[in-house]
């Protein structure tokens, strides 16, 4: 059997909808179904044509051949908060329907709507959830109605089977980093020689607006050993060395955190990563060590300046803590990287100038300013359907923000107003070139100027 994996092409740096910066990252999600099925005996490839910005065309040309298709909506990178944006998605998957027998779509969308994301790529059928296992069962030749985890259609109507099991991380083979354009991938704030790897999955925070139903319920970690194993082979292989950690919370495994530190600071490596946590999971003890470990930054959602909105959209953290982490964080000697979200139906202007305000007192080296997006299958998602005063701001499946105090017009304009006053502080810019960071500060205005012009 052929299986073929797709990872198609966004098109811009920063989609118009929802400024999602479309960034060109490993697809290791599909690197574990890739090689899952290669240690069963498939014959398999994977066309990430973001990496390789591939035309449609070339990516249906290059498919012929293959018995069966799976293109994904959102790589694992994107599972919490996927693209808004679904046309360049939806044409990859009309040509493919047209170039070969079988296509399965996989990704968020389809996770949260399979009805309407079956209804709208015509495809074999959707899988829903952590796609590992499903892809595996799909590719031994079950009937549908026998594989777990999946939408189809039976001729009559839709039908979702029961859930997947939750994937066992440590039961998975090295990811097929052998059939990625691995000289592609780069983070700008990291630079290139760069990948994605995980060491755990999910969540135990409860926000309303995070998205979480790709992922099964609780945490569940890989052990030090394998991720280590997967991280020197690709050093090794590849010449990684730059990494994002991909975890939602990475120290929230603190002891597996503190073995992993202690192996990399044992060996040296020219090895640096940025991970993402939560500012109530890090103390000194641990974060000295993953400074000494190769960490440079560390992704945090902060989301709101007020202890009010925080509330509200159930953060669990105060604005007090996020002081504490931050400062902690800048004492060790690493970067931070801040998110911020504009736009929840609860927030009035003055809790969106909290937001600047705050962001400008805790002064992390990069600032995120987006529009609060409402994903099915979240709590705020649910929010606009049961209050009569919210509406959607379009009526795709997967509409770009809450309309309700605010127009999204109004919305997307505070929003270009944060970055403006964040950024164009002469301190800020000052700063910046004190420390001989020219490269760094030409590629986050890059970007900024793709966000503020699109």
């Amino acid at each position: 059997m052929r299986v073929l994996f797709v990872n198609p092409f966004q098109i811009s740096l920063v989609g118009r909808k929802g400024r999602v910066y479309n960034r060109t990252w490993t697809p290791i999600d599909l690197a574990n179904c890739a090689g899952l099925l290669e240690r069963e005996g498939a014959e398999v490839s994977i066309i990430d044509a973001n990496a390789e910005q591939l035309t449609v065309a070339e990516v249906a040309s290059r498919s012929k051949g293959f018995d069966k298709v799976f293109v994904t909506s959102t790589s694992l990178d994107r599972w919490q908060c996927p693209y808004l944006d679904l046309n360049p998605f939806f044409n990859t998957v009309h040509a493919l329907n047209d170039a070969v027998p079988e296509v399965y779509v996989m990704g968020t969308h389809g996770t949260v709507k399979p009805t309407e994301m079956l209804r709208e790529t015509h495809a074999r059928a959707i899988v829903r959830g952590e796609p590992e296992r499903t892809v595996l069962d799909l590719c031994k030749g079950s009937s549908l109605a026998e594989v777990r985890g999946i939408a189809f259609d039976d001729g009559s109507q839709v039908v979702c089977t029961p859930e997947q099991k939750a994937v066992n991380l440590n039961e998975l083979p090295m990811p097929a980093f052998h059939l990625l354009p691995m000289e592609r991938y780069y983070y700008e704030v990291m630079g290139d020689h760069f990948s994605l790897f995980e060491m755990s999955r999910g969540c135990a925070s409860h926000c309303t607006f995070c998205l979480l139903n790709a992922y099964s319920p609780g945490v569940h970690r890989k052990y030090v050993d394998r991720f280590v194993n997967e991280i020197e082979y690709a050093m090794k292989k590849f010449g990684v060395r730059t990494a994002y950690f991909m975890d939602l919370e990475f120290t929230v495994l603190r002891k597996q955190v503190i073995e992993f530190c202690q192996y990399m600071i044992k060996k040296q490596y020219d090895f640096t990563w940025c991970c993402q946590t939560r500012l109530d999971l890090v103390d000194d003890e641990l974060l000295d060590l993953m400074k000494r470990a190769g960490c440079r930054l560390i992704h945090c959602g902060v989301e709101a300046g007020s202890d009010k909105i925080l509330g509200v959209v159930q953060k669990g953290i105060t604005t007090r803590q996020i002081e504490d982490g931050i400062a902690k964080i800048k004492a060790a000697g690493m970067e931070t990287a801040c998110f911020f979200l504009i736009g929840f139906p609860e927030s009035t202007r003055e809790d969106m100038d909290d937001i600047v305000r705050f962001a400008k007192r805790i002064n992390p080296t990069y600032a995120l300013f987006h529009v609060a997006a409402p994903y099915p299958g979240t709590k705020m998602y649910d929010q606009v359907l049961n209050d009569p005063t919210l509406r959607f701001s379009d009526d795709s499946l997967f509409p770009e923000a809450i309309e309700g105090r605010f127009t999204l017009h109004e919305l997307k304009a505070m929003t270009r107003k944060a970055y403006l006053e964040y950024y164009l502080r002469p301190a800020y810019v000052t700063s910046r070139l004190a420390k001989g960071e020219f490269r760094a500060l030409f590629n986050q205005f890059n970007l900024y100027w793709h966000f503020v012009t699109n």
